[in-house]
């Protein structure tokens, strides 16, 4: 073989490589589509108290660890090292915190998102529909009665504002 032949063996290798590595990440990643915004964005509604929740405890929980005496031994936690470093208590300690801390931050910048989609139907007069639905897991009966209207036009104008709401956090694949 020459050297110009094994150039474009080589070439043509990481190029199937490459399509492969491709095809396998898109198989991977469930295309969104109209239907699964609107899903993923009831989810995260639905999900938003829980998130609240978290923040609140994932804050105490920092609190509590960067309070609690490091001691060189602990009976009740037991961590292991898989590279064969050996950390010392405070770096530990640090890891604790610094676990706790990405949760922290991986929930505000959910409940950030959330707030933004809410504050943009904010003005709407059925925005309470969705206030009711998600945080306060009220049936449309329930609703169309505090209301008052219809419980189609419950159903209808929560639609419309989750529509709203996917669009704001997914963009075009909303659509």
């Amino acid at each position: 073989m020459t050297e110009q032949e094994i150039n474009k063996f080589i070439k043509r290798a990481a190029k199937e490589a490459a399509l492969e590595a491709v095809k396998s990440a898109l198989a991977v990643v469930k295309p969104a589509g109209k239907g699964n915004c609107y899903k993923q964005t009831e989810a995260r509604l639905y999900a938003y108290p829980t998130l609240l929740e978290n923040i609140k405890r994932y804050r105490l929980d920092i609190e509590d660890l960067k309070r609690e005496k490091i001691t060189e031994k602990s009976k009740d936690i037991t961590s292991f090292s898989v590279d064969g470093i050996r950390l010392t208590p405070e770096e530990r300690q640090a890891g604790k915190i610094l676990a706790v801390e990405i949760k922290l931050q991986r929930d505000k910048k959910e409940v950030d998102e959330i707030n933004a989609a809410l504050k943009a139907i904010e003005g709407d007069e059925y925005y309470s529909v969705v206030a009711m639905k998600y945080f306060q897991k009220a049936s449309d009966e329930k609703i169309a009665g505090q209301i008052p209207c219809a419980e189609r036009t419950v159903r209808y104008n929560r639609s419309r504002l989750i529509k709203q709401m996917a669009l704001r956090l997914y963009g075009a694949e909303a659509l």
